[in-house]
């Protein structure tokens, strides 16, 4: 450790290594979704991950630099958040048309099977344009600059700079306290009333309480969180329901009465029951799940 820094300004510089990797990543999928005609979902669900990643890292990055600094960082982070949203929509919609094909062998006549071609024809024509509005993104943020400019400049940032001493310990334990709050919060009304809404709520906060995880097991820092194994697997199915509502929403109407389509509600609606049974599980006053514990017995995947 070099002489005069503490242990705070260790967790800056490591807060700057795990920046490094984190655009490294985002920049290997970029690379992989330009490169490949039809990228697939599950190479678009990593950049998607990635690139919210980094934007947990930089927001902790901004906040240790002084006011006058940070209105910079804001707007790198406002292009960021805008390849993650087309990200995300194309990987919604390529989701929805696998889930379609799915079910396509229960169509139950050549009129339905027909109607169900013509929507998911549809579909991939949506995503087909969205995948093109994405990659005219990604390939102006890469060669405009947008990762070599967030890279340089976290390298080229003094971890040692004065007033970052200890602003990122008082900013991560107040931002793991708020994240508790807001986890059990939406924990407590998804149980309470399980509306879609209430249900997408509750996978968005512990999601955040997952990258919080993520981001103080690399910087090692004290009191970090832990996202327990049914927190977890509540998170997973909260996922698989949300992918299973937004094909539901886009459906036709005129398709909704056809055999396939009463068995998408079906497995809609014993995945809500298996997601109400985990939400009773999982209740934080039962489980202690939202207790910070010792970064040691975290369990953090």
């Amino acid at each position: 450790m070099a002489i005069g820094l503490g242990p705070h300004n260790v967790a800056v510089g490591r807060l700057r290594d795990e920046l490094g990797r984190l655009l490294a990543e985002v920049r290997r999928g970029t690379d992989r979704v330009l490169d490949r005609p039809t990228p697939t979902p599950a190479t678009l669900h990593r950049l998607h991950r990635d690139l919210r990643r980094v934007r947990v890292g930089l927001r902790f990055w901004r906040e240790t630099l002084p006011v006058p600094q940070q209105a910079r960082w804001t707007a790198l982070d406002r292009r960021l958040r805008h390849l993650a949203r087309l990200v995300g929509q194309v990987r919604d919609r390529d989701v929805a048309v696998d889930l379609l094909s799915e079910v396509t062998d229960a169509a139950e006549s050549a009129e339905d099977r027909e109607r169900l071609s013509r929507f998911r024809t549809r579909l991939r024509d949506d995503a087909g344009i969205g995948r093109e509005l994405l990659r005219a993104a990604l390939r102006a943020a890469r060669d405009g600059g947008l990762f070599d400019e967030l890279e340089r400049e976290v390298t080229a940032a003094r971890t040692s700079a004065a007033g970052r001493t200890f602003r990122l310990e008082r900013l991560l334990t107040r931002h793991r306290a708020d994240l508790h709050a807001k986890v059990a919060r939406a924990h407590r009304r998804a149980r309470r009333r399980p509306s879609t809404d209430r249900l997408h709520r509750l996978r968005i906060r512990v999601r955040r309480l997952r990258q919080l995880a993520d981001l103080e097991s690399a910087l090692e820092a004290a009191g970090a969180v832990t996202v327990t194994r049914p927190l977890r697997r509540l998170q997973e199915d909260l996922g698989r329901l949300h992918d299973l509502d937004v094909l539901w929403l886009r459906l036709d109407p005129s398709l909704r009465a056809t055999r396939w389509a009463r068995a998408l509600r079906r497995e809609r609606r014993d995945l809500r029951r298996e997601v109400l049974a985990l939400l009773d599980r999982s209740r934080p006053k039962r489980a202690a799940l939202l207790a910070p514990v010792p970064l040691a017995a975290a369990a953090v995947t």
